[in-house]
């Protein structure tokens, strides 16, 4: 069952070439959207991993050994839209390029890379293919078991993700959407046997309360499988299950101004069966809650602060982690 995702992301791939060769009805309008953000954190290493925890991120980023470092990361991006229309519908063609910039830690500066078409099936249906890659990340110090020395060595991965969404309007209250995604983690030659393949399955339902408010419940499962599963020469089994639980909700407190309040509950549970391995028997446990207050300015730009506080709990002590982030930002569409 491990090795079926393989042919999905080739039928993502697939599908949107096909989507995008449709024949145009209409001419396509261009559009972008600008955005920057600076944030404070209070632990480096595990910034981003706290960072891209949402959904339509990286839920299942590796996190890395905590540190007591704390810095202040800007966060340039910029999307550029093409908007048009096929014999199907509507569509959007996006490219996005964001980058981290670390201050005082430069070493963990990454970029993160994403193309995305989002076509419309009917008036309440909707198929959004995602193609998302984050080259050379840099995790932190760890030790590494290649040599047998368990010497302090650069851990860094490359990561690559294929991602779908359909979703569908049931009424004017209920929406529902449907998540598969399937991925390829690449680490630097000192962690090679960490090479991962992984593939995720979920939904989220969203629920329109009133004009004013919207609430979001997901799930998703995730499993991940290492190359060095069963080699008792490295024991170094990263392979994984995965649960992850997201609830929020979004307000509008007055007509330019809004509140997006949510929470996510992530278990992994690594599924290594060597004896030697120090992720046996291990699971990790995160909680997060965040704040986030956006005012618009104009139609076309807006303000945003956020406020997010993140635990890490694990059965390996010197896994533990407390995040917490605050940021200001803004975004403007031209």
């Amino acid at each position: 069952m491990a090795r079926c995702p393989l042919p999905i992301s080739l039928l993502f791939s697939l599908g949107l070439l096909v989507l995008l060769c449709l024949p145009r009805s209409v001419m396509a309008e261009w559009s972008a959207i600008a955005e920057s953000k600076v944030s404070y954190t209070n632990n480096v290493t595990n910034f981003s991993a706290a960072r891209r925890l949402k959904f339509s991120e990286d839920p299942s980023q590796p996190t890395a050994l905590p540190s007591q470092l704390s810095d202040v990361i800007w966060d340039p991006s910029l999307e550029v839209i093409r908007s048009s229309s096929s014999t199907l519908g509507p569509n959007e063609l996006s490219v996005k390029a964001q980058g981290f910039i670390y201050t005082n830690n430069s070493i963990f500066n990454f970029g993160d890379y994403r193309l995305q078409f989002k076509q419309g099936l009917s008036p309440d249906t909707s198929l959004l293919i995602r193609y998302r890659n984050v080259p050379d990340q840099f995790l932190g110090p760890n030790f590494e078991h290649r040599t047998g020395n368990k010497l302090i060595q650069e851990e860094r991965v490359s990561s690559q993700t294929w991602r779908t969404e359909l979703e569908h309007r049931v009424n004017e209250s209920w929406t529902l959407t449907l998540i598969g995604r399937y991925g390829l983690r690449s680490y630097n030659d000192a962690f090679a046997e960490r090479d991962t393949k992984f593939w995720t399955l979920g939904s989220q339902v969203q629920y329109v309360v009133n004009p004013r408010m919207a609430m979001l419940l997901g799930y998703i499962y995730e499993r991940g499988l290492a190359d060095g599963r069963g080699n008792i020469q490295f024991n170094d089994d990263v392979s994984y299950r995965l649960h992850a639980v997201s609830a929020g909700t979004d307000i509008t407190l007055i007509e330019s101004l809004s509140l997006h309040l949510g929470y996510i509950y992530r278990r992994k549970d690594f599924t290594s069966d060597l004896l030697g391995d120090t992720h046996l028997n291990r699971h990790d446990n995160i909680h997060q809650g965040m704040a986030e207050l956006r005012y618009r300015l104009t139609a076309a730009s807006s303000l945003l602060a956020s406020f997010q506080q993140t635990q890490g709990a694990s059965t390996v002590v010197t896994r533990d982690f407390h995040d917490t982030i605050y940021s200001l930002g803004g975004s403007y569409r031209f």
